[in-house]
């Protein structure tokens, strides 16, 4: 509810059951968002409790970040790995399917996405379907960093005016920090070093994030080295981009000298477990990346599962010499924290001067029923089934109420029309 404030400004109150803040648990706390969705203080006092919406049964946490999802992947879920490639939709399709992916991302408690998006070759697509995704998420209300990826066929040219365009769209369009702009590359091989460093160079001048895979697989590393006679971190080095603005994903078949490159550019990697092993690759090596100073974070990939906790659930093995509570603190950093730096995001964590992103979770949910405060995050990070996500708040506006996304009749059903057509409706049920 809103309440006067004595600045004179009205405030939006929450007052869970225990909320994430400060790496624990807490209850008897209450906190307070502006009119702008920023979260403004927490208080212990009895007139900001009685004030505050109660969320009785419920543990708020801090919104989840998924720095990695190819989101027009979701129309092929169910089908080989063989099969993946840019899905073939119409620019009127691409919209059904980005709204089913950011619902679907929403239900699992992600309030912030980075979306992959490789399009057809044909003049100015990329760019329209580029506004679509961004409508999508306004439409669905998640925060979208929008990142269009270069391929073996576009030239930097062309991908620079895209970029641009949607800049400019951007600033035009959807002002604030609900959307953004980073730069993609499909593969350090697959852009000529000259073009490589035309595109760099642009994303660096914008300061926009630049999201490429690193030793996604050994046949990966291999092709760039009988491409580029270097390996893929060392083409990226080459052309000056091994900074704190590159986001490495997968980096699975790194070097140890790789993973102290990175560390000592405070690169991030965007660990998307569920696509590497769809593909029978191994984990990447978290505690070698961790000490190296790597910021990390999680992606959904190609979008082969529905609850994004999940993701986390696939690696803990890799954190050697931790206890189950250290792991999934680790593990939920980079969930949020890693992921919102990874990004650039402005969420995170539940502190004053950050919106208010987060979820809240249902105590009484049979997969962590009768877990105290203390091993809350474990049974959180390692059981909680995506049905216990019950409301997510993003800027302070409420976009999932009860397990429910308002819109989720209708994105459900065009998802559905959509998948049928291109060929995946078993596979695409609500």
């Amino acid at each position: 509810m809103a309440t006067p404030h004595p600045t004179g400004a009205h405030e939006t109150g929450w007052l869970p059951d225990l909320v994430f803040t400060g790496g624990r648990f807490e209850a008897g706390l209450a906190f307070f968002a502006d009119a702008l969705g920023r979260i403004t203080r927490f208080s212990r006092e009895p007139s900001d409790l009685a004030a505050a919406r109660r969320l009785n049964g419920l543990a708020a946490l801090p919104g989840l970040v998924d720095t990695g999802a190819d989101v027009l992947a979701r129309v092929r879920r169910g089908r080989a790995a063989s099969d993946e490639g840019p899905p073939l939709l119409e620019p009127s399709e691409v919209r059904d399917v980005a709204r089913m992916a950011f619902v679907e991302s929403l239900l699992s408690g992600v309030t912030c996405v980075a979306a992959f998006h490789r399009a057809p070759s044909e003049p100015g697509r990329q760019e329209a379907d580029g506004r679509e995704l961004l409508r999508a998420a306004h439409e669905t209300g998640i925060r979208l960093a929008l990142c269009p990826v270069a391929t073996a066929a576009t030239t930097a040219a062309d991908h620079v005016r895209t970029l641009e365009a949607l800049r400019v769209h951007l600033a035009r369009e959807h002002p604030g920090d609900e959307c953004w702009l980073a730069a993609g590359i499909e593969h350090a091989a697959a852009v000529a070093p000259d073009q490589l460093k035309a595109i760099g160079a642009y994303a660096h001048a914008q300061r926009l994030r630049l999201l490429v895979p690193v030793g996604a697989s050994a046949r990966d590393v291999d092709a760039c080295v009988a491409e580029r006679g270097r390996r893929p971190l060392q083409v990226l080095a080459e052309q000056g981009l091994v900074d704190k603005r590159l986001v490495a994903l997968h980096a699975i078949h790194v070097s140890s000298e790789e993973i102290r490159a990175l560390g000592a550019a405070r690169a991030a990697v965007c660990l998307c477990p569920s696509t590497a092993q769809r593909h029978d690759e191994p984990a990447a090596d978290l505690d070698a990346l961790q000490a190296a100073g790597v910021t990390l974070a999680f992606g959904s990939g190609s979008m082969v599962q529905s609850a994004f906790l999940a993701e986390a659930r696939q690696v803990p093995g890799r954190l050697r010499q931790a206890s189950s509570g250290e792991r999934a603190a680790r593990l939920f950093q980079a969930l949020t924290v890693g992921g919102a730096r990874s990004l650039g995001a402005p969420s995170g964590a539940l502190e004053v001067g950050r919106p208010a992103d987060f979820f809240t979770v249902n105590l009484y949910d049979p997969s962590i029923a009768g877990a105290e405060s203390d091993g809350l995050l474990e049974a959180i990070v390692f059981s909680l089934e995506r049905r216990g996500v019950r409301d997510v708040w993003i800027g302070g506006r409420q976009r999932l109420a009860g397990g429910r996304h308002a819109q989720q009749g209708p994105v459900v059903a065009r998802f559905v029309e959509v998948a049928r057509r291109a060929g995946a409706g078993a596979n695409a049920r609500p």
